[in-house]
């Protein structure tokens, strides 16, 4: 039963974190019966909210008749309002997605605009609060278990995140009936939307089909969902606690590079539970987990990528990458020669161009070129940026120096240092490219082929 004792007493069980009267909460208000209650329970509560309706502009004058009710129920509420109105459908349309994911990313954005505006004139913290509920939860999960997923979606909606938004959802635990039985009993009025009597959506199909038929032979269908869900929870944090450790104990950091060996990653080839524990901390999704095995067989230098990282085959290892603009990363394949490939790159750009030592061959001492053994290069070569654990052999010296060092010692500006690169062979450093190859690579009388690379540094 829904009321203002079990709301406080869920609330505290929930969130003992978030104090109802130190923190300015922004209500997300649709003017249906779920978002309404929620916000009369806050008013009664006497928290400080700031109610926040969207306008998806889809519904003609039903979307208008919505955000003037609400605008009227904030003023009876006495709390301040805020309104965004946006095209979802052209929206939808110029990013190719579905009107429901546009509608999502559109009010989440405002939230978080919101959120951050408040927090720059607020004291207290800021919390955003939606009125999702049980029945809300078990459409979720329904629709997570058909379109195919592991425990996480079976989880359902959290009622808590603190990730990119603070939010809190403190309906999550009663149903769509005690929240409008609490509306009946307090005389509380709201809007209905008539989308959702359709079943044009996925959700509204579950809910008013589905639901109801799966009922006659399961009466207790909802609760027995939400009852698995709860266990299911509690077998994900067991399952991640195992599978976090595992991963913990094989990562390796090579010149500063998080790796993982290959052969470690064997223990474990073939269980998705472990291969997708630790790619979806880089961005990556569920239907890549395949192409990721089939990089722990690929040549050395092959990779697959991610929106934030990439994963190499290197030396044996699986290093992880990260795509930040402020790092260079770059394998670079023996045909770039054939093709006489010109590399462009953040810094600058490189040639490479393969020639015979012959007595006429003339050797620029502009630090700008490299010339190198093409008999001690172990293709693909890597281009990346340096680390504080990097060391070579100066050419002329025949002695280890750390790189850092080597720099200082040129006296380079902190922006200059920031942007030095290098190119390696397997572990080894051969070029710090524009500066100084190393004396392992250099030519001799006995060098048939050499490789020059040249280096044209960005203006």
């Amino acid at each position: 039963m829904l009321n203002l004792e079990t709301f406080k007493a869920n609330w505290d069980k929930q969130f003992p974190d978030i104090n109802l009267h130190k923190t300015h909460f922004i209500l997300a208000v649709s003017g249906g019966v779920d978002s309404v209650v929620l916000a009369h329970l806050m008013h009664a509560i006497k928290s400080k909210c700031t109610i926040a309706h969207v306008n998806f502009q889809l519904r003609g004058a039903e979307s208008v008749r919505d955000e003037n009710f609400v605008r009227d129920f904030s003023s009876q509420l006495k709390m301040p309002i805020e309104i965004h109105a946006c095209e979802t459908a052209k929206y939808a349309e110029t990013y190719k997605m579905g009107i429901q994911q546009a509608a999502r990313e559109i009010r989440y954005a405002w939230f978080g605009a919101l959120t951050e505006n408040l927090a720059k004139k607020e004291s207290t913290p800021v919390v955003v609060l939606t009125a999702h509920h049980a029945d809300d939860q078990v459409e979720t999960i329904l629709m997570q278990l058909f379109r195919g997923t592991g425990i996480h979606g079976l989880t359902g909606i959290p009622a808590r995140r603190k990730d990119v938004l603070n939010i809190a959802r403190p309906l999550l635990i009663f149903s769509k009936a005690e929240i409008k039985s609490y509306a009946n009993a307090n005389g509380i009025s709201y809007v209905e939307d008539s989308s959702n009597e359709k079943n044009d959506y996925t959700r509204n199909l579950i809910r008013n089909q589905l639901l109801p038929q799966v009922a006659t032979i399961y009466p207790m269908v909802q609760e027995n969902i939400l009852a698995t869900s709860e266990r299911l929870k509690e077998a994900e944090e067991m399952v991640t606690t195992t599978v976090d450790t595992f991963w913990k104990k094989g990562f390796k950091y090579k010149k500063g590079i998080p790796s993982i060996p290959i052969s470690y990653w064997q223990k474990v080839k073939g269980n998705a539970t472990y291969t997708w524990g630790l790619i979806k901390q880089y961005g990556f999704k569920p239907q890549q987990i395949e192409e990721v095995y089939k990089i722990l067989e690929a040549s050395k230098g092959a990779f697959i990528a991610s929106a934030t990282h990439k994963f190499i085959n290197w030396e044996g290892h699986i290093q992880i990458v990260s795509n930040k603009l402020d790092k260079e990363y770059l394998t670079i394949p023996e045909n770039v020669i054939a093709h006489l490939t010109t590399l462009n790159l953040k810094y600058g750009v490189l040639k490479f161009e393969l020639l015979d030592n012959t007595k006429d061959l003339f050797i620029d001492k502009d630090p700008k070129y490299a010339y190198l053994d093409a008999a001690k290069m172990d293709w693909p070569l890597l281009y990346r940026s340096w680390e504080s654990t990097d060391y070579f052999y100066p050419l002329g010296l025949r002695k280890k120096k750390k790189l850092n060092h080597f720099l200082g010692s040129l006296k380079l500006s902190p922006k200059h240092k920031e942007s030095i690169t290098v190119i390696s062979v397997s572990n080894r450093i051969c070029w710090v490219v524009g500066k100084r190859i190393d004396d392992r690579f250099k030519i001799s009388p006995s060098t048939k082929k050499l490789l020059k690379i040249t280096w044209e540094e960005a203006h």
